[in-house]
């Protein structure tokens, strides 16, 4: 679904539990209150799907401002440092080359990772003083999509796991000289899912129940990048039970390496090989 601007992703999973009272929801990729975009929802056993589809690609559009450093390093926060010094577009070109590939980023103080068991964005709130341990992101593409004399620019930033558009923001303005922050965000894409495929809230909330369901995918769409195996129905009964099964010699797999196994067209689960058989990782019950 697309996420609207003015409600966080634990409210829009709040809603859809209320109208369709599934036995399990969650989301992938929390996006901030004031954060569009797309917001992937998983229901029932798809819930099992959520940590394969956290290490996939992630793709934003986000519009910088230069000039403040804010304490929440976007346009809500309380301003910090000013600038009067405007960069040029040569400038941002250069930073954005800076910040590409595999950078060390310290999370905005408002992001939901935790420290010692509590959200950051929960201490930041109590006004609690703490601080955030940088860590290693891979960050795929960072290229300027537009520039505005006076420095507003709209960003295209593709990341893996754990990467934040607003550390970018702040950590290109602090390079620059000039502090910066971001204005809007948005996600456009997040593994195999696609924003101009996805519905409003807005709509999905106002459909009936059963019209809703129509819009559900298969739990292995939110699993990408693993090979897909059909097995034996004499197979089910053990991949069921978690017991291992025999790896056929037809099939072209590595030591350790996963896979989805399914039978007539039912998700069974995710398989690992080791030796010459054919291990449970992670059991979906899709009987029903």
């Amino acid at each position: 679904m697309n996420k609207p601007a003015g409600i966080t992703s634990a409210e829009v999973v709040r809603l859809f539990k209320k109208k369709m009272n599934p036995t399990k929801i969650g989301h992938a990729g929390t996006l901030d209150p004031d954060a569009t975009g797309l917001l992937p929802l998983a229901l029932g056993e798809a819930t099992k799907a959520i940590p394969y589809l956290l290490k996939s690609k992630k793709k934003y559009e986000a519009t910088f401002l230069y000039g403040l450093k804010t304490a929440t390093d976007d346009a809500t926060g309380k301003t910090l440092k000013a600038s009067s010094y405007v960069p040029k577009k040569s400038d941002i070109l250069e930073a954005l080359k800076y910040y590409s590939e595999v950078i060390f980023q310290i999370p905005p103080k408002v992001s939901a990772v935790k420290v010692k068991g509590k959200r950051a964005y929960e201490r930041f709130k109590a006004n609690e003083n703490f601080q955030l341990t940088a860590r290693y992101i891979n960050v795929y593409k960072l290229s300027l999509r537009s520039y505005i004399e006076g420095g507003e620019t709209l960003i295209h930033f593709e990341c893996g796991k754990g990467g934040y558009v607003r550390s970018i923001a702040r950590d290109i303005g602090d390079y620059l000289g000039c502090f910066g922050y971001v204005q809007n965000l948005n996600r456009i894409e997040y593994g195999p899912f696609r924003a101009q495929e996805a519905n409003d809230l807005s709509n999905l909330l106002g459909l009936s129940t059963e019209n809703l369901k129509s819009n559900i995918k298969a739990i292995e769409i939110g699993i990408p990048g693993l090979k897909i195996f059909e097995c034996h129905l004499d197979d089910l009964k053990d991949l069921e039970n978690g017991r291992p099964i025999k790896c056929p010699s037809t099939l072209d797999f590595c030591e350790g390496e996963e896979l989805i196994a399914k039978c007539k067209g039912r998700l069974v689960g995710v398989l690992f090989r080791e030796g010459v058989f054919l291990k449970v990782k992670r059991k979906f019950n899709t009987e029903n």
